[in-house]
């Protein structure tokens, strides 16, 4: 095992989103959407980044060379055993919106499995980014357990 595997702590994104957390609630009034389009995406894929690790070191293996390239599918299928599809799938649809669509609001049409072909529009605001950051910390809780 690469010895960077070793701590999943590093991954861990507690402090990322409590910063965040904070953040926003002291910007409400001048925080614009540049913003709250890269904190969607970067929560999101903390989670991801963190799962991927955590999962790697319990003996789980990716693709690539070193079986350290998961697949989003397994992390939602994972998090969907477990009864996240509340906290994912909005995190999910709202990141997708944020990274590939450039009209606010838009209808947002997924890719990936399981939502392949689901379609719903979207609205990227602060009171979205609020809510997304609340089911982040309800993912992040499971995360420091698994």
């Amino acid at each position: 095992m690469q010895e960077s595997a070793s701590n999943p702590e590093r991954l861990n994104p507690r402090q990322l989103i409590d910063y965040l957390k904070q953040f926003v609630a002291n910007k409400r009034t001048t925080l614009n959407e540049v913003f709250i389009r890269r904190i969607v995406s970067a929560v999101f894929f903390a989670l991801f980044n963190y799962w991927a690790l955590k999962s790697y070191i319990k003996g789980k293996r990716g693709d690539g060379p070193y079986g350290d390239s998961f697949r989003l599918s397994t992390f939602f299928e994972d998090l969907l055993s477990k009864g996240f599809d509340y906290a994912i799938y909005p995190l999910f649809l709202y990141r997708v919106g944020a990274d590939h669509y450039i009209l606010n609001p838009t209808r947002v049409e997924l890719t990936s499995k399981p939502w392949k072909g689901v379609q719903e529009n979207v609205e990227i605001n602060y009171d979205v980014l609020e809510t997304l950051l609340d089911l982040a910390y309800d993912i992040l809780e499971y995360l420091e357990k698994y």
